[in-house]
C-alpha cells in the first residue's frame, strides 16, 4: 500500500497536467512551442503589405520585412544630415513626409527610429551622434502628425555597419536611420 500512494500521487499530477492545457478558438495551444516562430496575425499581414506598397518604389527607402515579421524600412542617411549635425536635410525631410503619410494610415503600429554611423571618429561620439539622429528623426515624424506614443528613438554609432567602413562608399551605407514598424500589442 506503500508504493501504490506515491504512484497514483505521480498519476493525478501527470491527468491534471494534461488537462491544464487551454485551447485558443482555432484549436491550437495558447503558447507555440519553444523555438516555434509565432504567426503573424492577419490584420499586420495586411498593414504590413499596405506600408510597404506605399513606401516602395525609386524614392531611397529600402523596405525589408524582419526575420520577426516587422516591416525594416532602411532611409539612407548619408546625405540626411551635414557632417557632425543632427538637423535631418531637405532629403531625409522628404523621405520623412512619405513615412510619415504612411504611418499616419496605420495608426496601429509601433515605430522605432535607429540611428547608425560609420566608423570615422570616436565609437562614443558616434553612439551620441547617432542618438541625436535617431531623436531627431522621431521628433519630425512626430511633427508630421505620429503620436509620440508610439515613438522610440535610439542609437547604434557604428556597432552594426551592413557595409565595410574602409571606403568611403561603404561608410556612406553604413550612415542611415532605420525605422522598425511592428504592430501594436
Amino acid at each position: 500500500m506503500s508504493r501504490l500512494i506515491p504512484l497514483l500521487l505521480a498519476l493525478s499530477s501527470l491527468l491534471l497536467g494534461a488537462c491544464a492545457t487551454t485551447v485558443v478558438p482555432d484549436g491550437l495551444p495558447d503558447q507555440a512551442p519553444p523555438g516555434a516562430e509565432a504567426r503573424p496575425e492577419p490584420e499586420w499581414l495586411a498593414m504590413r503589405a499596405r506600408l510597404a506598397a506605399a513606401l516602395s518604389g525609386p524614392h531611397g527607402i529600402d523596405v525589408q520585412t524582419m526575420d520577426d515579421g516587422a516591416l525594416l524600412l532602411r532611409l539612407p542617411a548619408a546625405e540626411g544630415f551635414a557632417r557632425n549635425s543632427s538637423e535631418p536635410t531637405r532629403a531625409l525631410r522628404t523621405m520623412l513626409d512619405r513615412v510619415a503619410t504612411a504611418l499616419r494610415e496605420q495608426p496601429n503600429t509601433t515605430i522605432n527610429v535607429l540611428g547608425h554611423t560609420d566608423s570615422i571618429g570616436s565609437e562614443l561620439y558616434n553612439l551620441e551622434l547617432s542618438i541625436r539622429r535617431a531623436e531627431a528623426v522621431m521628433e519630425y515624424l512626430r511633427t508630421r502628425g505620429i503620436g509620440l506614443a508610439r515613438l522610440r528613438a535610439d542609437g547604434r554609432g557604428e556597432a552594426e555597419p551592413i557595409a565595410g567602413n574602409a571606403t568611403a562608399t561603404g561608410r556612406a551605407v553604413n550612415r542611415r536611420i532605420e525605422i522598425v514598424v511592428r504592430p501594436m500589442d
